[in-house]
């Protein structure tokens, strides 16, 4: 979920209109109505963000952090091999590892 939707969703929760929430955050309601209506719903300067954030009594990072998996960075399936193997070189060469197949390598 984006910004804009997060902010119009806890905006709807507390039932207020945009007139509200711009008073409460302290910016002017025309303001607010432009930054909502942008054509990309994760352009917010900074400062109005905190401003929202704080009247909508959530953290700034909760407005920005996208839960979706398609915000994670994907991978193959060869590429995810090639990191465990890179990974498993790391931990031999900085651990002794200890147990039953220990002695293969």
């Amino acid at each position: 979920m984006n910004i804009t939707a997060k902010i119009q969703e806890l905006r709807k929760q507390k039932k207020w209109s945009v007139a509200r929430l711009a008073r409460e955050a302290g910016i002017p309601t025309v303001s607010l109505r432009a930054m909502l209506a942008r054509k990309d719903p994760n352009a917010y300067n900074v400062k109005n963000l905190i401003k929202i954030a704080k009247a909508l009594d959530v953290s700034v990072s909760y407005l920005t952090q996208s839960g979706d998996d398609d915000a994670k960075p994907k991978l193959t399936v060869q590429q995810k091999q090639e990191l465990l193997k890179q990974f498993e070189n790391l931990l031999d060469n900085f651990f002794k590892i200890e147990g039953s197949d220990s002695n293969e390598k």
